[in-house]
């Protein structure tokens, strides 16, 4: 009857999902998008100059590298910010129970 709070969400676990969409994204981009070109220029239809298919093409890996980066930090934010929360919740449970065994004589 008696529910427990709800634990705060983790908002690393937000900012995570996120980067990891961004690097899926990125990385499909990156595989996809040459391919398109080619097939494209085989076909005899040239696509159009892109600022951002250049980019893509010449620094894409870059992106991918900071997008994994990211990710491998802010996993270790969410891992440490859950062990943090969990060892403060078995910590003031050990205080509860404690205090109760004093009072009980």
């Amino acid at each position: 009857m008696n529910q427990p709070p709800p634990e705060p969400r983790n908002p690393f676990y937000l900012l995570l999902l996120l980067a990891s969409f961004l690097f899926v994204v990125t990385a499909l981009a990156y595989a996809v998008v040459p391919t398109l070109e080619e097939k494209a220029k085989e076909a005899g239809q040239f696509p159009p100059p892109s600022p951002l298919r250049d980019a893509l093409r010449e620094d894409g890996w870059k992106w991918l590298l900071v997008e994994v980066a990211v990710m491998v930090v802010l996993g270790l934010a969410s891992m440490g910010l859950d062990r943090l929360r969990r060892l403060k919740k078995e910590r003031e449970e050990a205080t509860i129970s404690q205090a109760d065994n004093t009072k009980s004589p």
